[in-house]
């Protein structure tokens, strides 16, 4: 009787061993039907890399600006104002090391050219930067949020 149960715990071992060496096999020798048909190359990994490229940049440019506008509003929270008037960054270096870890990491996902403008009062700002992907994507922060032009 023993005999028999070892018999058939080793054949259904052996079967699913089997069919585990049968689901390998095929999985191995998948391709894409266009590639089996077709002589062309295969696709490249990336085929719009930098689209890709550039819709992280012009993210990394909104989160710089989102964190922007997060240490305006807690300053003008603490203060009754946004920070003091300006056009020039050093309207904004006001808000460092308090408010802001750092400016230039703030700015880094900024274009340099053409410069960010700042027009920044007591009771409002817009901020301009461009992104620093290829067509220099324009955003624009006001106390209403962020916007691409």
């Amino acid at each position: 009787m023993n005999q028999n149960r070892l018999v058939l715990i080793i054949a259904i071992l052996s079967l699913a061993v089997i069919s585990l060496v049968v689901e390998v096999a095929i999985l191995i020798g998948r391709t894409e039907p266009s590639q089996a048909i077709s002589n062309q190359p295969p696709k490249e990994a990336f085929p719009n890399y930098p689209e890709y490229r550039d819709e992280t940049l012009i993210s990394e440019a909104k989160d710089a600006l989102g964190s922007l506008r997060t240490a305006l509003e807690v300053y003008a929270a603490d203060t009754g104002y946004y920070c003091p008037g300006g056009t020039s960054i050093n309207s904004i270096n006001y808000l460092a090391p308090n408010y802001v870890d750092s400016i230039d990491k703030l700015t880094s996902s900024w274009a340099k050219d053409p410069a960010p403008t700042y027009n920044i009062s007591g009771s409002s700002y817009t901020i301009t930067v461009r992104a620093k992907d290829q067509n220099l994507t324009q955003l624009i922060l006001t106390p209403m949020g962020i916007r691409p032009q």
